[in-house]
């Protein structure tokens, strides 16, 4: 499959990395990054999504920033970059992206999906909440602060209270040996889910740290980073691509 990828601009200035196949109209995906920005990680992962039919797009929310992106070594520089972030300005970011893609011809506009990583897990879930009517899916892995724990001064939105506007099924990926997401934290959320009635599934790797699907952090778990990503795929088939079909 030939796959176009590209830096991209939003009419409202919102940077961001995009790659889908070329030539042919594809649901999409809106990727949100870890904490430590639009990487080269976060790139090959919206060239795989492309790889498997569809438009990704990863929103740059540090664009009002002068330092974009922080090497997996500075932790501290990374969390200094997050630390900077907004929910409400996060929220029209991913609003901005949503209408970017909407706006092209190579994007089925009706079959657009939400996934992110870690900080990115919990933005994932607040995009869904925020534009419920644009959502089809959502998926967070390893999503910090879904249980309303860690907030950052920029939190303003706590995922406990918006996922009642949440109308797109989930997919939730966590790992048994997560040092930041502890057990209690994945059972308020899912409880939480579960209590409103919300069609969501619910995934813990045993054996796998925070972080294990990026394969250039030490945290890496291949056997889980390998299924959790296939699962991702399943899920994406599912809720965009044969609902879509099925619908039409």
């Amino acid at each position: 499959m030939d796959i176009t990828a590209e830096r991209i601009t939003t009419a409202e200035g919102v940077g961001g990395y995009l790659a889908y196949p070329s030539g042919q109209k594809s649901p999409a995906v809106l990727v949100h990054f870890e904490i430590f920005g639009v990487n080269g990680h976060i790139e090959d992962v919206c060239r795989r999504i492309a790889g498997a039919g569809y438009a990704a797009l990863a929103p740059d929310y540090y664009h009002r920033l002068e330092t974009k992106t922080a090497p997996y070594s500075d932790l501290k520089g990374a969390f200094k970059l997050a630390g900077n972030l907004k929910d409400e300005e996060m929220m029209a970011d991913a609003g901005s992206c949503l209408g970017y893609l909407r706006s092209k011809d190579f994007v089925n506009a009706d079959a657009i999906a939400t996934l992110g990583f870690c900080m990115g897990g919990r933005v994932s879930i607040l995009t869904a909440a925020t534009h419920p009517q644009s959502i089809s899916a959502a998926v967070s892995f390893y999503g910090g602060g879904l249980a309303g724990e860690n907030r950052m001064g920029g939190h303003t939105l706590n995922p406990m209270e918006e996922a009642a506007k949440v109308q797109a099924p989930i997919l939730l990926v966590y790992a048994e040996k997560d040092q930041f997401i502890k057990p209690e934290h994945v059972e308020a959320f899912t409880g939480k889910l579960k209590a409103l009635g919300k069609n969501f599934q619910s995934k813990v790797y045993s054996g796998a740290g925070h972080g294990f699907f990026c394969n250039d952090r030490p945290s890496h778990h291949e056997e889980a980073s390998k299924d959790a990503w296939q699962r991702t795929l399943d899920f994406l088939e599912a809720n965009l691509k044969k609902a879509k079909a099925t619908a039409g």
